[in-house]
């Protein structure tokens, strides 16, 4: 039966500090301590995988309890040596904080600590990933690791220091391992190939080396997966990328060139070919992006060593990336990077991947040639240039074209109707000035006309109030403009004098200050071509001429507008609806002498019977419905006699409906 076969990175783990790769520092600082007896009672080693937390606690741990120690050359053949290669928990217990995080764990660490060391100086507990124990469990060890016994030592290490309680960090001496270089890795890589007798290209080794990502124990294990392939011949590059299913360098020189020609076609067939062979389309996007990555470092970098050991390419590669390099600029190839990058995260996020690359490829290989900051600078230069000479084009200026009102007077229509437009005389005189001198005005207008014949400045006035009050709050720009169309309230607008109220002394306040004043007054004046205006601000409510729409309902059903109206004559209601009481009063009441004035309901009905108004306007004439005037009374009654009286009155329904509603009575 054959000998158990060692794993390569368990054969060649360090034994002593001096095998410990890339953590010089951290070595340094151990060893001192160890030499001139500054023991901790507790440390905290933080790192990346792979970096040596681990084995640097068990060397120091065989340092301190060696039977020649504590020493930085532990001897690995006395008691206390072979415990811990062997892995013996005597003195040196490891404890796996992810299988043992609970209080219970911590309580039996705390029963421990008391007993003496068996073989060596101390007790160690090397707790790793501590960042897995709870709250509770860390809680639990805080007082120990505070104050533990006089032999007792904590070796905490941990991947995710930032999870660890501030409280056992702030008790412990903290020691930082850093990431394995490349260079580092491949030395130690070539020991251990040289002493395993493993044939490996240095290409093969570098490329093992960038793929741990800093971490010695998986470039090891990579190396001992590869020694399996190397019995009989070299390892190359091409058996690394076999088994790592990584992209070469040729394919993706390939790719790049149809991105730089712009050939969709062919870019696609080998994104194909690529995805055929096994590899995750999110590898082709990576190894897309590592290889503008290292496009950009030579072009940035003139010196050939610094771009070889920054880049890991040999000198054929080299020679390749620059000659291709020369096709793009840098500020394509940083563009190429965030595709990539943006399309990277889209195909994380979808199932459909192989698609997701699909369109990345299509992306790139579309995209015209991205400007250089240079040439950007350069035409922003030409143009300052030119609008500074004053050669660059005016934009035509926009011609606002204010609201037109929905009622047109009659001299507008006909003045539409001219092919050739001639102001009329009372449109090119002002009727009036605010000064009063009327015919000095004239005079001046006539005299200014004169020179300026062609097109002279004319009064838009019309006979429609609200079309001039629209027209004029049109031509006021800003926040003004909606205050005054909006809140303000037209009671007289002529060339003459504009008079707006406001319903509350707020907005009166607002509209006399200068500021929103003067633009009203300012606009008046361009639209009734006069110099100045007066305006004046009242505040309450004031009775305009109201619109149909605005009526009283009652007023449109009573309304008959094919029939002129002569006079008001009042609603006399049917003699079986009066009320005798009332008709008594009425007949007793004595006629008003000259000597004796009338009563105020007399007087009006007088005032209305002798001069007729010239319109009708049935508000009025309901506002005069009193209760000293009218009363309709309907007897009481049985229901359907009530109805049946009301619809013999000869009314609109209208009216029937509100006597039967108030049980006929109808008062103000």
């Amino acid at each position: 039966m054959s000998k158990k076969y060692i794993p390569l990175y368990t054969k060649y783990r360090p034994m002593v500090f001096a095998d410990i790769t890339g953590q010089e520092s951290t070595v340094k600082a151990l060893s001192n301590a160890i030499e001139s007896g500054r023991i901790m009672h507790a440390y905290l080693f933080c790192g990346p995988r792979g970096t040596g937390k681990t084995s640097s606690a068990r060397i120091f741990a065989k340092s301190l309890n060696c039977v020649n120690g504590p020493t930085v050359t532990p001897c690995g053949k006395c008691a206390g040596c072979l415990d811990v290669i062997n892995s013996t928990p005597v003195d040196v217990i490891e404890i796996d904080a992810a299988s043992n995080r609970s209080v219970e764990d911590a309580r039996n660490i705390l029963e421990k600590v008391q007993y003496a060391p068996l073989h060596g100086k101390y007790k160690i507990y090397i707790i790793d990933e501590v960042h897995m124990l709870t709250t509770e469990a860390s809680n639990t060890l805080l007082k120990t690791l505070e104050e533990p016994p006089e032999n007792v030592i904590f070796i905490l290490a941990t991947t995710e220091s930032h999870k660890v309680l501030e409280t056992i960090v702030s008790r412990c001496q903290r020691y930082d391992f850093r990431r394995i270089t490349t260079a580092d890795i491949v030395k130690r890589l070539s020991f251990i190939a040289k002493s395993e007798n493993i044939q490996i290209d240095e290409e093969a080794l570098l490329a093992v080396a960038k793929n741990a990502a800093g971490g010695m124990r998986d470039a090891v294990a990579l190396l001992d997966q590869l020694s399996v392939l190397g019995q009989n011949r070299s390892i190359t590059i091409e058996d690394v990328n076999e088994i790592l299913g990584r992209i070469s360098y040729d394919t993706i020189y390939e790719l790049a060139e149809c991105i730089s020609g712009k050939n969709t076609e062919k870019a696609l067939k080998i994104l194909n070919e690529i995805h055929d062979r096994g590899n995750e389309p999110s590898r082709v996007l990576t190894a897309l992006i590592q290889y503008f990555r290292d496009m950009l470092i030579l072009k940035s970098c003139s010196d050939k060593d610094l771009v070889l050991s920054m880049t890991g390419i040999n000198e054929e590669i080299f020679d390749k990336i620059k000659e291709q390099s020369e096709k793009f600029n840098t500020q394509t190839l940083i563009y190429f990077a965030d595709r990539l990058s943006y399309h990277f995260g889209k195909l994380k996020e979808n199932t459909n991947k192989y698609m997701w690359a699909e369109l990345c490829i299509i992306d790139l290989t579309s995209t015209e040639d991205v400007p250089t900051i240079a040439e950007l600078t350069q035409k922003v230069a030409m143009l300052e240039a030119r609008i500074n000479g004053g050669h660059i084009p005016q934009a035509a200026p926009i011609q606002r074209v204010a609201p037109q009102p929905t009622y047109q007077p009659k001299s507008q229509i006909e003045q539409k109707e001219h092919t050739a437009y001639t102001p009329s005389q009372k449109e090119v005189q002002p009727t009036a000035t605010v000064s009063g001198a009327s015919e000095p005005r004239k005079a001046e207008v006539k005299q200014e006309a004169a020179p300026s014949a062609p097109t002279p400045k004319v009064s838009r006035e019309t006979d429609d109030m609200r079309a001039d009050w629209a027209q004029i709050t049109a031509e006021i720009k800003g926040p003004a403009k909606f205050f005054f169309s909006k809140i303000a309230k037209p009671i007289e607008v002529n060339s003459h004098k504009i008079v707006i109220a406001f319903s509350n002394e707020g907005a009166a306040k607002q509209a006399n200050d200068p500021s929103k004043k003067s633009l009203l007054q300012a606009a008046a004046c361009g639209y009734y071509d006069v110099t100045s205006i007066q305006v004046e601000i009242k505040v309450g409510s004031y009775e305009v001429k109201k619109k149909p729409d605005d009526e009283h309902p009652l007023t449109k059903e009573l309304e008959k507008p094919s029939a002129p109206v002569q006079e008001h004559k009042r609603f006399e209601p049917p003699k079986q609806f009066a009320s005798p009481v009332k008709e008594e009063k009425i007949a007793q009441t004595p006629a008003p002498t000259s000597s004796q004035p009338s009563s105020p309901a007399q007087s009006t009905v007088t005032e209305e019977e002798d001069v007729p108004p010239s319109e009708p306007d049935f508000t009025e004439n309901y506002d005069d419905l009193d209760s000293n005037s009218y009363n309709m009374d309907i007897p009481e009654r049985d229901e359907a006699t009530k109805k049946a009286m009301i619809n013999e009155l000869d009314i609109s329904d209208t009216a029937k409906n509100i006597i039967e509603l108030f049980d006929g009575k109808i008062t103000n």
